[in-house]
């Protein structure tokens, strides 16, 4: 007997809750019917929970993160290879959009990899070849696989909500740390800030990296920014308006207490993208942001100054401008290093080429995290390595600013997350110039959660699907 509505997996039950739909049909008299159905119940039931999962994760551990999304992954293969067995499927594939420049890239980064092992003059720098080159193309069937998780398990509101969420109170709390000056993980102190006297110290957030909980700030204070001042369908401001207006502010302000200026271009890169739609209120945001960043600078650095000659914000930009000027030098000098291991394979690049990406300053004892991510896949991958990535970039970013044009200015919640999805894209871009965004798991995946997001609006959107802004 097939029933169609008092059974169901889990995801049909998802997609009837989201989108208002019921697809499944099984014949549990049958025992084969019977046995894929109770698999779907299973591996059905822990997908959403790591799905929820996964944005709290993406801010608190690296361990957690890469657990989450590789479990998130293969419980979807495997869900949709139980699925292939059923005699009434509920899934179909589907193209992503920027197929063709994935595909080039995964195809030409095993070729990279395969010419490379050619090189290695031992066992173990042959597995090191062939483990961190293929781990460097992880990205790309991970994307497909977390776009094929939306259409099976929908549910983006709450997920961004989620991720948005976490963030604000890691921001909340990196304002702790940067008074407290403890690092959470492991207890030590944390570096002073290159504020001279006044008592205040760089927050590293749960990773123990400056650099990695900047790049989280950055890549995500697009979304706040447009629920702020995106244009509704309506001349109206609702309290998504305002939180997203405060959230911002908060976020912008524990991004200032990284003292990484080259990432504060990329959370800069990520807000001025939003100027690509039609918003309202942005020079007040601007303005509070900026009004709030000076009230901070007075209070802290100036008013409450507890050293005996207090310092002015002149003296105060120098020193951070000092810290900076040394991390370009680092930047610089492994840039060349890139460039020398490059120019041993243009064409192909060196799989696994890795150089050191820590050091620490002998002034201060600041550990930075460096290399330019461009130039580490120029070494890697050489230039048609780079000239691929390049261009999925690109095809990309238009495709998530034609999927913003294809969405009802009905369905403002989608628009919001569309112009996100590109300026949080942007930021993560710009990142890269700075360190080494792919290398980091948080932070890659976080660009695979983003990017994921736009392929599968792009799918439903392009197709009619949507009828309103929950159904996906």
């Amino acid at each position: 007997m097939i029933n169609e509505n008092r059974i169901g997996s889990p995801a049909a039950r998802r997609r009837e809750h989201v989108r208002g739909r019921w697809v499944y049909r099984a014949d549990l008299e049958v025992g084969h019917e019977r046995t894929v159905h109770i698999a779907k119940q299973v591996i059905g039931f822990l997908i959403p929970l790591l799905m929820l999962s996964l944005p709290i994760f993406l801010a608190t551990s690296r361990a957690a993160t890469e657990i989450a999304s590789w479990g998130l992954a293969v419980l979807t293969l495997f869900y949709i290879g139980i699925d292939a067995f059923a005699r009434y499927r509920e899934f179909s594939f589907f193209r992503l959009g920027p197929d063709l420049s994935l595909a080039a890239c995964l195809f030409f980064g095993l070729i990279s990899v395969a010419a490379s092992t050619l090189t290695a003059s031992s066992a173990p720098e042959l597995a090191t070849i062939v483990v961190e080159g293929i781990g460097n193309l992880r990205w790309i069937p991970l994307l497909y696989l977390f776009v094929y998780a939306w259409e099976l398990f929908p549910g983006l509101n709450r997920i961004i909500v989620a991720l948005v969420g976490t963030v604000a109170v890691t921001a909340i709390l990196a304002w702790i740390q940067h008074f407290q000056g403890v690092d959470w993980l492991t207890g030590e102190s944390l570096t002073r800030a290159p504020t001279g006297a006044a008592p205040y110290f760089i927050p590293r957030g749960f990773f123990g990296s400056t650099e990695a909980l900047a790049t989280l700030f950055a890549c995500v204070l697009p979304f706040p920014v447009a629920a702020a001042c995106l244009r509704r369908d309506r001349e109206e401001t609702d309290k998504l308006t305002w939180i997203g207006f405060g959230v911002a502010v908060l976020i912008a302000l524990a991004l200032v207490f990284t003292y990484r200026t080259g990432l504060w271009w990329a959370g800069a890169a990520g807000a001025a993208a939003l100027l690509l739609f039609p918003g309202d209120r942005r020079f007040k945001l601007l303005l509070s942001i900026l009004a709030s960043i000076a009230a901070l600078w007075f209070f802290l650095f100036i008013a409450f100054d507890s050293s005996d000659q207090p310092q002015s914000g002149s003296k105060l930009w120098a020193q951070i401008e000092s810290e900076e000027t040394a991390r370009a030098d680092l930047h610089r000098a492994q840039m060349n290093s890139l460039v020398r291991v490059w120019e041993n394979s243009p064409i192909l690049g060196i799989a696994g080429a890795t150089p050191d990406i820590q050091f620490e300053t002998s002034a201060s004892g600041t550990r930075y995290e460096s290399v330019n991510i461009y130039f580490l896949i120029l070494a890697r991958t050489g230039l048609i390595g780079l000239a691929l990535y390049l261009a999925f970039i690109l095809h990309h970013l238009l495709n998530t600013l034609r999927l913003f044009h294809e969405i009802p200015a009905s369905h403002h919640r989608h628009r919001v997350l569309a112009a996100g999805c590109f300026a949080s894209q942007c930021a993560f871009h710009v990142a890269g110039l700075y360190w080494g965004t792919m290398t980091e798991a948080f932070s890659l995946n976080l660009f695979i959660l983003v990017s994921s997001m736009t392929l599968y609006m792009t799918e439903h959107y392009a197709h009619g699907l949507v009828p309103d802004d929950s159904a996906l």
